[in-house]
């Protein structure tokens, strides 16, 4: 019986060293970014085409490749998948899409907020109603989408 609980207490103080190790990760120099159209994530662009980017990452002795994808889930799709090391997308995404890939996700620059300021906008109507019958553009499985179907269900 002594045995058995020295083997556990063995066993269990070297789990706890272990857990209370640090976490350590491997050292990257080239990093890949990819964003899409949005008035809040053109910065990005704005970064690649006017050197910016180069100008810092040439000063840390690091290479960041920023992409722009025409698609914005697939955008996600692609990050989560590995393709690249960050990308731009909302909370909301971000704690979806990556996190049922098995992706951990920390946001690291917050680029802007709407904090409300989400809305629909009609060439004609004045209400969520007045939707009925009616072309919606916008893009699909997105916060705008899920935005669009939480005022279809209508108050709470």
């Amino acid at each position: 019986m002594i045995k058995i609980l020295k083997a556990a207490l063995v066993s269990a103080t070297l789990l706890a060293s272990m857990a209370a190790a640090p976490a350590l990760s491997q050292e990257k120099t080239d990093f890949r970014v990819c964003w899409s159209i949005y008035v809040g994530w053109m910065p990005w662009g704005y970064l690649e085409d006017s050197g910016i980017m180069d100008k810092w990452a040439k000063k840390y002795g690091i290479d960041v490749e920023i992409v722009q994808i025409n698609d914005y889930v697939e955008s996600i799709n692609q990050y989560t998948a590995g393709q690249y090391d960050g990308c731009s997308m909302t909370n909301m995404d971000a704690l979806s899409i990556p996190a049922g890939g098995g992706v951990d996700t920390t946001a690291l620059i917050v680029g802007d907020y709407s904090n409300g300021n989400d809305g629909i906008v009609m060439k004609s109507g004045s209400s969520v109603a007045d939707l009925k019958g009616q072309n919606v553009n916008l893009v699909e499985l997105s916060v705008s989408h899920y935005l669009l179907a939480r005022a279809l269900e209508g108050p709470a």
